[in-house]
């Protein structure tokens, strides 16, 4: 079965990854690749015990996970696996790991990003990551829950950044 979904997501575990996603596609297990949480005590445990609807959690450095699913240690697990940023996503899948298809879940307002839609806001550290990984062959699906219609976030991007040059901004 191996995974159901690769969805980044700055947020990281919470209420919609669990509930609606979750729901939604019955993962056995979700997977924080995460360097930041990995390393920090206080957060593993907060993450560790969020109600995940049955479904085990697993927290994980980003190259501990590409190394584990390069092995093919998830081959047979429904996993849903979750990083914080582009950047993330991008380690991932030049280590090797084989993702089609990722949904961008939530990019939330920061100093310095712009709106691409209400729940997705980059800066230009994320555009060049979805770049590159739009040339590695990675559909990006904006979709903050799944009842949601998805949008080609990688598009929404070329109209905005189109808008922007044709305004003068």
């Amino acid at each position: 079965m191996g995974f159901v979904l690769f969805r980044v997501d700055d947020r990281l575990i919470h209420g919609q990854v669990t509930v609606a996603w979750g729901a939604w596609l019955s993962p056995d297990l979700i997977v924080l690749a995460n360097d930041e949480v990995a390393e920090t005590e206080w957060k593993r445990e907060m993450y560790s015990s969020t109600d995940s609807m049955g479904a085990r959690i697993r927290i994980v450095h980003v190259d501990a996970f590409t190394a584990e699913a390069s092995a093919g240690q998830w081959e047979d697990v429904r996993t849903l696996v979750v990083v914080e940023s582009p950047r993330d996503l991008l380690r991932l899948v030049k280590a090797g790991v084989r993702v089609g298809e990722a949904n961008i879940g939530g990019m939330h307002f920061a100093d310095g990003k712009r709106e691409v839609l209400p729940f997705v806001y980059v800066d230009e550290s994320d555009v060049q990551a979805m770049g590159e990984l739009v040339a590695l062959g990675v559909k990006l699906e904006a979709r903050d829950v799944p009842p949601a219609t998805p949008a080609d976030v990688w598009a929404l991007i070329g109209r905005h950044t189109e808008h922007e040059e044709g305004t003068g901004a």
